[in-house]
């Protein structure tokens, strides 16, 4: 029961996080493209806890659904009474899919509220465009992503964004 709940979680995962951004398309606007494909989920061990209803992969984890790839050093499912209800990826998380990535210490996803917080230092790269906070805030039921600069020395999101870029997609 709790594997049925974790695959959910990872399906959950990629299709809120999967695809930052589709040719030609802003980042977070292609969310959900693969959601309907196989998800591939390795690790160097994995440890299911009866108890706490959590099942943690440990070590280069790797979950890859589609176009999208997400390694983190540690991901664990929280799924009790076998419902998944939130997925936590941290250490050096990596987001990647067709042409962006984002990259944070940590990444939460909170399937009741349906939405993923990164933390920490925060990248965002498509192409030549480059964006840093320390949250990004993606809300499925919205539609929106919110970058902030909560708690860093200037108290301000940072941004390079490439004209060249929009052209060349």
């Amino acid at each position: 029961m709790i594997r049925s709940a974790l695959l959910a979680g990872f399906l959950a995962l990629a299709a809120s996080g999967g695809a930052l951004a589709a040719e030609g398309k802003a980042p977070f606007s292609g969310l959900g493209d693969d959601s309907d494909k196989p998800i591939h989920v390795s690790g160097e061990t994995q440890q299911a806890d009866f108890n706490a209803e959590t099942i943690t992969y440990e070590g280069a984890v790797r979950v890859e659904q589609g176009e999208m790839v997400l390694r983190a050093d540690k991901v664990v499912a929280e799924a009790p009474k076998a419902k998944l209800v939130r997925v936590t990826a941290s250490g050096d998380v990596v987001i990647t899919s067709r042409d962006a990535t984002a990259t944070a210490p940590l990444a939460v996803y909170d399937i009741t509220a349906r939405t993923i917080r990164l933390t920490g230092t925060v990248v965002l790269t498509q192409g030549g465009n480059t964006l840093r906070g320390t949250e990004l805030l993606v809300d499925l039921k919205a539609g929106t992503a919110t970058l902030s600069a909560k708690g860093s020395a200037s108290g301000r999101v940072d941004g390079v964004l490439d004209p060249g870029t929009a052209k060349g997609q």
